[in-house]
């Protein structure tokens, strides 16, 4: 299963963590995986790439499958529009493969 942690503080989120695979198909065939990679993926990209943050917090660990982000909390609310779409990107893909993606909250 994937696993995927956001990480709010307050109203705002500040970070996302995804491990695991989906198991939902054969490795190279899993469009659950790759649907949840490519959001992930995009985040990265354009929290580095597009908005520029300089001082993201990243860990990624592909034998793991392991990626964790942080971004910094005072930047949190003009990257909003952003972080909010791939979160609730990831809720909807839980919602349609409940087996094998879970989508937990913490609140910091």
């Amino acid at each position: 299963m994937i696993c995927v942690t956001l990480h709010w503080r307050k109203e705002t989120l500040v970070g996302l963590e995804s491990r695991g695979h989906s198991g939902s198909a054969p490795r190279g065939t899993d469009v659950v995986c790759a649907a949840v990679s490519a959001l992930v993926h995009g985040l990265l990209l354009g929290l580095s790439e597009v908005a520029r943050i300089q001082d993201l917090r990243c860990e990624v660990d592909p034998k793991a499958p392991l990626v964790k982000v942080f971004w910094p909390e005072e930047l949190a609310e003009s990257l909003d529009l952003l972080t909010r779409t791939v979160a609730l990107s990831l809720k909807e893909i839980e919602s349609g493969y409940p087996g094998h993606v879970r989508v937990a909250e913490v609140r910091l």
